[in-house]
C-alpha cells in the first residue's frame, strides 16, 4: 500500500504559491491603481487652478473696463466681480456674493482683491493657496 499523504502535501503547497503568485499580481495592480489616482487628483487640481486663474483675468477685464468709464472702489469691484457669473470650481458654488471676493482669500476658488495706492490687484486662491500670478489694474486720472 502506497502513502497518499505526500500527494496531498504538494497539492497544498501548489495552491499556497499560486495564491501566493496572485496576491502579488493583485497587490501590484493596487498600488498602480492608488497612483493613477493620485496622478489624477494633481491634474484635476490644476484644472481647477487653471479656471480660478481665468476667473482672475476676467475680473480684472471686468474692472478695467469699468475704471475705463469711471473710477470706483473696492466695493464697487466687487459687485462688478459678483455679478461676473462666475463659479467656484473646488465646489461648484457661484461666486455671487462678496465672500467670495475677501481682500484676504483663505478658500480654495475665492478672489481676493484689493486696493492700495489707486491699483487693484487680483489674485486667485487655488488648492494649495494663493497662485503666484497677481494681476492689477490702474485707478486712472479722469480729471
Amino acid at each position: 500500500m502506497k502513502n497518499k499523504n505526500g500527494f496531498a502535501l504538494i497539492g497544498l503547497l501548489l495552491v499556497i504559491s499560486i495564491i501566493g503568485l496572485l496576491s502579488l499580481i493583485g497587490l501590484r495592480v493596487y498600488n498602480g491603481d492608488q497612483q493613477v489616482k493620485g496622478k489624477n487628483v494633481i491634474v484635476q487640481e490644476k484644472a481647477k487652478n487653471t479656471v480660478v486663474r481665468s476667473n482672475v483675468r476676467a475680473v480684472q477685464t471686468l474692472i478695467q473696463t469699468e475704471l475705463n468709464e469711471r473710477n470706483i472702489s473696492r466695493d464697487d469691484a466687487v459687485s462688478i466681480a459678483q455679478n461676473a457669473g462666475l463659479y467656484n470650481p473646488f465646489n461648484e458654488v457661484a461666486m455671487n456674493t462678496p465672500e467670495w471676493f475677501p481682500e484676504s482669500a483663505s478658500t480654495p476658488g475665492e478672489i481676493q482683491i484689493t486696493l492700495f495706492a489707486g491699483t487693484f490687484y487680483i489674485q486667485g486662491y487655488g488648492a494649495d493657496g494663493l497662485l503666484p500670478e497677481i494681476l492689477t489694474v490702474k485707478k486712472k486720472d479722469l480729471g
